[in-house]
């Protein structure tokens, strides 16, 4: 399989993931952000990394809440990707690496004050 159909096969599951969340009912989906898709070799299975900005106390109930629902969009996406032959089971996972990037950022700036204050 070409690496150039499995970048395609990302970029649409990611385009009609976010989407179909963006257009969903519960307000705590609207929330939610896709951050990148990783399709099998052989095209039949998809990991679908997502992840809440600024609302990390409710990261909980979201990841419940894609859990809960998670079939229902594998169906639709199906149905809207149906010009593929085989549309990929789609499995979600919560993105930690934007919370651990922003943790990171604020240590390396609390660093840096400290290293003004000393050079004060």
């Amino acid at each position: 399989m070409s690496e150039l159909r499995k970048s395609r096969v990302q970029s649409a599951i990611e385009r009609e993931v976010s989407t179909y969340l963006k257009n969903f009912d519960d307000p705590l989906l609207k929330e939610v952000f896709v951050t990148h898709v990783e399709v099998s070799n052989d095209l039949h299975y998809a990991k679908v990394f997502y992840t809440v900005l600024g609302k990390e106390d409710q990261a909980e109930g979201i990841i419940k809440s894609v859990s809960r629902v998670s079939k229902k969009i594998q169906k639709d996406i199906a149905f809207r990707l149906r010009e593929m032959r085989k549309v990929p089971l789609l499995s979600f996972h919560f993105d930690l690496s934007i919370q651990k990037g922003d943790k990171v950022l604020k240590i390396l700036e609390d660093i840096e004050k400290e290293i003004e204050e000393k050079n004060e």
